[in-house]
């Protein structure tokens, strides 16, 4: 079993403090909205507050820790968790950003599960857990364009010497 654990006192700063602010953005806007009926700037900001909320405390789509076992793989913030037996994943999408940021969508992914941001970077062994889903990836989707492999270059530079 392997156990892949968040940074505590960055996961505070980059996903826990955010999360209240966007809750103290939700009651501010939602005040200001009764207050000033109609369409206004404070019914937006109360919109993506929820939106916000939703993906920082009800959908964990941020995890604090990540837990392998070989059998499954559990994401865990807030203490709740989400669970998935690796053999009945039928899907794993990855999208990658700079600095080993990942968007992992496992399975039929909704608004309340199965979306994850895992700065890889951040985790203990952020480097394996990095390269555990994207073995994961290939192995599911191995048609994918990203893992063809690409023709050799080595003809073209063999042609320029010879010249």
């Amino acid at each position: 079993m392997k156990t892949y654990s968040y940074n505590p006192s960055r996961y505070f700063w980059a996903v826990t403090a955010p999360g209240i602010l966007m809750i103290v953005a939700l009651v501010y806007g939602i005040v200001i909205s009764f207050q000033n009926p109609g369409f206004n700037i404070y019914g937006l900001i109360a919109f993506i507050a929820v939106y916000g909320i939703n993906n920082t405390f009800i959908s964990i789509s941020y995890p604090k820790k990540i837990i392998d076992d070989g059998e499954k793989i559990e994401f865990y913030a807030f203490g709740r968790s989400h669970s998935y037996y690796w053999k009945e994943i039928k899907s794993l999408r990855i999208k990658e950003f700079y600095g080993g940021k990942l968007y992992l969508r496992v399975g039929n992914s909704n608004a309340f599960k199965g979306r994850y941001w895992v700065k890889t970077s951040m985790f203990n062994d952020g480097i394996d857990l990095y390269n555990k889903f994207k073995d994961a990836e290939k192995r599911l989707h191995p048609d994918l364009l990203k893992f063809q492999q690409r023709p050799s270059n080595t003809n073209i530079s063999k042609k320029k010497k010879k010249k």
